[in-house]
């Protein structure tokens, strides 16, 4: 018993003895491997650390050779006796001359281009001041008269002024510029102008009436800022239904100090119309006495100046008008008034049966007439109405007519953008102005009318005033049957 003990025992010693000494094997090799490494990795770095040294002792002589040559070759060319040598030489042949002048002045040219191109690029970036203004967006959605941002205007020249714009007035027209009325000739006129102009949205409006803002330092109209004034533009300029507005100073002029903004911006553009016709037909207070006068449509804004002006130098009037407006006509001055009861009583003039037509008929009963005045478009046989005129007498269209360049194809076009052109030459050349049709306006008008306004010869015919969000119901109203006289935007 004792015997088996001592011999599992000596079993037990053993393979003690073999575990110790085979790990002591095993870390006397990692330990060797290690030590091999870590001399390897040492002779590695020392010979890297070797050829780096030796890279950079190369490098750094190398500059220093670079650096004495560059310190003998300053001395040799900024030696002034061999500098004066070498540019003798140079300079000694003409076309090195010619060459050297040219490389300077190209240097020249091409320092002051790019410094200004710098300081351009670098100009502070201010954002393009915005205003309300009451435009068209498209020429064929029913719906495209809003009220949009636009830019604010800026000076065309130096004498132009730029209006706070306090009212402005909607016309038949701007409906019918919306629309695309006069857009090729208009476009063509944008074409040739010297900023641009974007063709949409385009601002509405005919005439207005505001406050100086500015005045252009080559004004010499007189006008000074904080003035009140009212003015008109014409159907292929940009229109005055927006805050601000910037006119030439020939186109603007003061207010009639009896009336409103709202009154003043009612007769600018129809005033202008009328007494434009009157001047043409030569109809003034001398001539104008114990004349047969027909205004047709007498409430249209045209209508209402005609109507007045023609009565105060003593013709007498006979009128057309809807019985709503028969009150107003007569205190404008008509003796005589053909009323329509229905709702569209403008279906009147132009009946299948003409002559069984109401108008007709109202007509014959009445003396003939030396002058009819047209102030609403409608599709008239001029020739039928001849035979209720004297025999001298005279039918006046006061409508804008149809633009015939608004049908041309690219021919026309063609033709059209030389004519365009070469008028803008020409005024260019003239120092003049290019008139493109409409009627004339200018200050010398305007002071007319306001003249007329204050000696209470002319009163203002102001039938509604809408803001500019009820712009819709507002171009709805002027083409209704029962408008009166002028259609107002407020922008106060």
């Amino acid at each position: 018993m004792d015997a088996a003990k001592q011999r599992v025992g000596d079993v037990v010693g053993a393979v003690k003895n073999n575990l110790s000494m085979a790990t002591e094997s095993g870390l006397r090799v990692v330990r060797q491997y290690s030590d091999e490494g870590r001399t390897l990795a040492l002779r590695t770095l020392s010979e890297a650390n070797s050829e780096a040294g030796t890279v950079v002792r190369n490098a750094w002589s190398s500059f220093i050779q670079l650096v004495q040559r560059l310190k003998t070759s300053a001395r040799e060319v900024l030696d002034p006796s061999v500098l004066y040598e070498e540019l003798r030489i140079f300079f000694r042949d003409e076309i090195a001359r010619n060459n050297a002048f040219a490389i300077l002045i190209g240097l020249g040219f091409g320092t002051t281009g790019g410094f200004m191109l710098g300081m351009w690029l670098a100009r502070p970036h201010l954002p393009t001041p915005i205003m309300k203004s009451i435009a068209s967006t498209s020429f064929r959605d029913p719906d495209n008269v809003v009220v949009c941002q636009t830019a604010v205007p800026q000076f065309q020249s130096a004498s132009d002024i730029l209006v706070r714009v306090r009212a402005a007035s909607l016309n038949r027209i701007d409906r019918r510029i919306a629309f695309g009325y006069g857009r090729t000739l208009r476009r063509m006129i944008r074409t040739y102008n010297s900023t641009y102009d974007p063709e949409l949205p385009l601002v509405l409006g005919r005439s207005c009436a505001g406050i100086v803002e500015a005045v252009g330092t080559g004004s010499k109209s007189g006008l000074e800022i904080g003035d009140e004034v009212w003015l008109a533009t014409h159907w292929y300029e940009p229109g005055v239904a927006s805050e601000f507005v910037v006119v030439p100073e020939t186109r603007v002029s003061r207010k009639p100090f009896l009336i409103g903004f709202e009154g003043a911006a009612s007769l600018p553009y129809s005033g202008s119309i009328a007494l434009n016709l009157l001047d043409e037909h030569h109809l003034t207070e001398h001539t104008c006495k114990g004349r047969q006068i027909l205004v047709q449509d007498a409430c249209s804004p045209v209508g209402c100046v005609i109507t007045q002006l023609v009565h105060k130098w003593g013709a007498h009037v006979t009128a057309t008008c809807h019985t709503r407006s028969v009150p107003v006509i007569n205190n404008l001055g008509a003796a005589d008034i053909i009323t329509f009861d229905n709702e569209h009583f403008r279906s009147n003039f132009i009946d299948v049966n003409v002559e069984k037509s109401n108008f007709i008929n109202e007509l014959t009963s009445r003396p003939k007439f030396h002058y009819i005045f047209l102030t609403t478009r409608l599709g008239y046989d001029y020739k039928f109405l001849e035979k209720f005129l004297t025999k001298d007498g005279v039918i006046v269209d006061a409508v804008e007519p149809e633009q015939s360049t608004d049908d041309y194809g690219v021919v026309g076009r063609f033709f059209l953008g030389t004519y365009v052109r070469c008028r803008k030459v020409a005024a260019v050349l003239f120092r003049t102005s290019v008139d493109w049709g409409g009627p004339h306006l200018c200050h010398f008008v305007l002071e007319r009318l306001a003249g007329f306004v204050n000696d209470e010869t002319l009163k203002t015919v102001v039938d509604r005033v809408y803001t500019p969000n009820e712009v819709e119901r507002a171009l709805e109203h002027i083409c209704s049957e029962k408008s009166i006289g002028s259609t107002i935007i407020s922008f106060r």
